[in-house]
């Protein structure tokens, strides 16, 4: 039984730039929209077998669902493929491995021209687009973005299950202290343990081909592929300049430390921030109780 699920996320068709500014990108609400890409040449060229054919002999870093630790971030591979490789195994079935902020585009700048940054805001990361590909079955553990940028999310090939949270949510969701992570499983809760999940709801939408979802700065994600399939991520600036400094402030000093203190104590670091967390949402349970 997985936490509670409040609402699905909105669904919108061809919206123009000042709907989706005033009521999501400003309000910084989640929505799924419908038709952002039609017109991409992307949506009738990019397939498993283009990739073989176009970047096949690459080697990607592959991210093993196996092997994840939950005092570890997403920042290293557990191990690399050719990317030809990599597509025929995961096209055979079921698999944890996924390819993780995957950057094809460094590789082949062709890539550029087979789609466009939306132009239904601005702000838009333009060194930074990524591409996520996945096994039927694979998950994306829960958690936030470091940069705290604002996402807009494509599938391509396949389904994609998104459970997002609030970031109001963080301390009960157990964020552990200098990262963006936490040990919580959404789907297989553990209230003995965690009890200040019965207090979070989630909203949830199935991506299917040419969807796109608009994931707010901070919103915590879970993500599971239902087929094997990929999605294309556009990142743009948070509206909020706190988000700004925060996402600097991720990426220039917490991620760095944590892992220089994580390398100098090992577990003992980890059961620490675990610590922290615990006590923190132990505290944001007795304000709640206690309205």
């Amino acid at each position: 039984m997985s936490v509670k699920i409040q609402q699905n996320i909105d669904v919108v068709h061809n919206i123009t730039r000042k709907e989706f500014e005033q009521n999501y990108y400003y309000p910084q609400k989640p929505v799924v929209l419908k038709g952002l890409v039609d017109g991409y040449p992307a949506s009738k060229k990019w397939n498993f077998q283009f990739f073989k054919d176009e970047m096949g002999d690459m080697e990607v870093g592959v991210f093993d669902g196996a092997l994840e630790r939950a005092d570890r971030s997403f920042k290293k591979p557990d191990y690399y493929l050719k990317f030809r490789e990599y597509l025929d195994e995961i096209e055979k079935g079921p698999t944890k491995k996924r390819l993780f902020l995957f950057n094809p585009f460094k590789q082949n700048k062709r890539l550029f021209e087979d789609f466009e940054f939306p132009k239904i805001c601005s702000g838009f990361l333009r060194s930074f687009p990524f591409m996520f590909f996945g096994g039927d079955g694979s998950v994306t553990r829960i958690h936030q973005d470091m940069d705290m940028s604002c996402v807009f999310l494509t599938q391509f090939t396949g389904k994609k299950r998104v459970v997002l949270f609030d970031p109001k949510y963080s301390t009960l969701l157990y964020r552990f202290p200098y990262n963006v992570h936490t040990a919580v499983n959404i789907e297989k809760p553990d209230y003995d343990k965690y009890p200040g999940l019965k207090y979070v709801e989630g909203r949830e939408a199935v991506l299917e081909f040419g969807d796109t979802i608009f994931i707010p700065s901070g919103w915590w994600h879970h993500i599971e592929y239902v087929g094997s399939g990929f999605s294309m991520s556009l990142r743009c600036l948070s509206p909020r300049v706190k988000d700004r400094v925060q996402g600097g402030w991720n990426v220039t000093v917490a991620t760095h430390l944590d892992e220089l203190l994580l390398k100098m104590r090992g577990d003992k670091w980890f059961k620490h921030k675990e610590r922290v967390a615990i006590n923190n949402a132990n505290k944001e349970i007795e304000k709640l109780i206690a309205q």
